[in-house]
Parts: structure tokens; C-alpha cells; sequence
């Protein structure tokens, strides 16, 4: 997950900011979890109402849902944005902005430019491809990098050991002769990983073997292709 001393130094910009009487730029917060960026995003605009002793309800919160963000429901989720707060300011956190019809989000554009000292503005979203230039252009990008569990495979385990330590190629014949199901491919790059860290094995090829790994769970990328790319590279 993203540090804990990014979100502090988060807040912190924004508190100093906020006590300086100083305009904020529009936050979009990126993670391939939504539902955890979500929950964290929330987390922290309700700790800067908090410690500016601001109700939560000033906490606007456009939720994710199915359906796509439409004009007019746009406008009427900031419409509070143009009147000043009883208090410092008010925060307007909108999640999921790939849900945005082109209308909606060239009608934000505005707001992001100018949000005003009382206004702070949240956004997340999964992916920068998803998001109009116009927009990335208009706001700070955090990157959220969640860490994800994996699980070591004993059967996996097992057929790596033995190429490891006696150079059989029963692993190579098991992923060339056999189609799989996607999960078998993230579960064997799961263990690889896994067993590489415990055998001090293939360690300039961990991250980019994860990267390839968090590509297949998105659907990105042919899960037997990068099998196989690093089934090649382990074994020259």
C-alpha cells in the first residue's frame, strides 16, 4: 500500500495550505482497487474535517455506482461549491470519474481550475487512460499501490525446486503442452515470486515479473504469453 508518510505528507501539505489561506489543486487518487482507494480517500477527508473541528457534513460524496455521471447530476453535486461554508472549508470527493459521459466531464473542468480556498476536491480512479487529458492536466495524481496477498502454490513450489536444484524440465513441459485457466497462470507467478524472495533467486526480475503479474489480473495482457516470456528468462 502506499506509504503511510504519503498520506501524512498529504495532509500536511493540505493543512498548511489551508492555515495559509491558500488555494488547494484538485487531489485524483489511482488504484486498481477502487473499493480500498475509496475507503482511503475517505478516510483522510474525514481526518481533515477533523482536525479543523468541521462536521462530516461537509464531506460531499459523489458514491461509485453502475451508472454513468451525467450533467445535471454533476451540477447538482456541486452546486454547494459556489456558496462560501459556515466553516474554512468543505470537501467534494467524487469516485469512480471514468464513469463521466464527455459533457459532464468537460463541465468540471471549470471547477477544477478554480475550486476556490473553501472548496478541497477528491477524485479517484483506476487507470490514467480512463481520463481526459483536460482533467489530468487540472489536478495532483497519487498513485496507490495496494499490496495484494499471494499465495504459494505446493505443486508449483514443487516443480520449481526441482529445476531449480536439478535442472528438471518437468516444469517446462507441464506450461508448454497444457492450456490452462488464467488463475493457473497468476497462481504459478504468485509462487514464483514468492519462492524467489525465500531462495534469494531471480531478484532483478521481481518487480517486472509483479508488474506482468497485476497486468494479467487486469485483463491486460495474455497470461500464457507472460508465462511463458519468463519461464524463457529463468531458465537461460
Amino acid at each position: 500500500m502506499t506509504s503511510k508518510k504519503v498520506w501524512n505528507n498529504i495532509l500536511t501539505s493540505l493543512e498548511e495550505r489551508i492555515r495559509n489561506g491558500e488555494e488547494n489543486s484538485p487531489f485524483l487518487f489511482m488504484g486498481q482497487n477502487l473499493e480500498l482507494t475509496n475507503s482511503k480517500v475517505n478516510d483522510i477527508a474525514l481526518k481533515l474535517l477533523k482536525d479543523f473541528d468541521i462536521p462530516n457534513s461537509y464531506l460531499y460524496t459523489l458514491e461509485d455506482s453502475p451508472d454513468a455521471i451525467k450533467i445535471k447530476e454533476l451540477k447538482e453535486f456541486i452546486e454547494f461549491s459556489h456558496s462560501k461554508p459556515p466553516y474554512t472549508f468543505q470537501i467534494f470527493f467524487i469516485q469512480n470519474i471514468s464513469r463521466f459521459t464527455l459533457t459532464s466531464s468537460n463541465s468540471l473542468l471549470k471547477f477544477l481550475e478554480e475550486p476556490g480556498k473553501q472548496n478541497i476536491i477528491f477524485l479517484t480512479n483506476t487507470w490514467e487512460n480512463w481520463v481526459l487529458d483536460t482533467i489530468l492536466s487540472r489536478v495532483q495524481t497519487v498513485h496507490i499501490w495496494w499490496d495484494q496477498k499471494k499465495q504459494k502454490d505446493n505443486f508449483y513450489t514443487e516443480l520449481l525446486s526441482n529445476f531449480v536444484e536439478k535442472r528438471n524440465l518437468e516444469l517446462f513441459d507441464y506450461f508448454f503442452r497444457n492450456k490452462l485457466e488464467k488463475e493457473d497462470y497468476i497462481k504459478f507467478l504468485e509462487t514464483l515470486i514468492l519462492y524467489a524472495k525465500e531462495n534469494l533467486l531471480f531478484i532483478d526480475m521481481l518487480e517486472e515479473i509483479d508488474d506482468d503479474l497485476n497486468a494479467i489480473k487486469q485483463n491486460n495482457v495474455n497470461p500464457k504469453y507472460m508465462v511463458d516470456k519468463w519461464l524463457l528468462s529463468i531458465s537461460s
